[in-house]
């Protein structure tokens, strides 16, 4: 009996210390369109093709194209996320990475009740971009956690709603799947 019981409380104890085996739909949901909203105000991805107007300038074409700053970027993002996004913060962090013409790409990465999940952006003519496991085997998963891994290496990456905290507990290098 001393047995059964020791073993019941190290798989609690297991199950409390990894990520939730599924991420709750209105998480799901409300990350998959946090994301969906920056590709859209910043202009990245194919939106821009598709006659969404991004609040980024990045000037005209070829000669006339101009770098945008990471405080252009975080405030055109701030405008954008101010339409609620509730869970911001608390559910997941958003992600933006940065290279010296601008924005790169946007990513989530779940925190509390969705750790172990995230969400990256894709192409506008894809019907959807769920959030899927870190530590997952698809290609999708390990994309997500090298940008995830990346993007913390890099002091230049914008967080929201803030950097601290989160690369603290990000995928590590062991987690990766073959």
């Amino acid at each position: 009996m001393p047995v059964m019981i020791a073993w019941m409380l190290w798989a609690a104890a297991e199950a409390a210390a990894s990520p939730v085996a599924k991420l709750p739909l209105p998480i799901a949901r409300e990350m998959a369109a946090a994301v969906l909203q920056l590709n859209k105000v910043l202009g990245l991805e194919s939106w821009p093709a598709q006659g969404v107007q991004s609040c980024l300038d990045r000037g005209g074409l070829e000669a006339t194209a101009k770098d945008v700053s990471a405080e252009d970027t975080k405030q055109c993002a701030d405008s954008a996320l101010d339409a609620g996004f509730p869970e911001l913060g608390r559910s997941y962090v958003i992600g933006i990475p940065m290279a010296g013409i601008g924005p790169v790409t946007v990513f989530a990465i779940g925190q509390g009740q969705a750790e172990g999940w995230g969400a990256y952006s894709c192409d506008a003519t894809r019907p959807k971009c769920p959030p899927t496991k870190l530590n997952g085997p698809s290609k999708q998963a390990q994309r997500l956690a090298d940008r995830y891994r990346r993007a913390c290496a890099d002091k230049a990456t914008i967080w929201f709603p803030a950097r601290k905290g989160v690369c603290e507990t990000g995928p590590s290098p062991a987690q990766e799947s073959p």
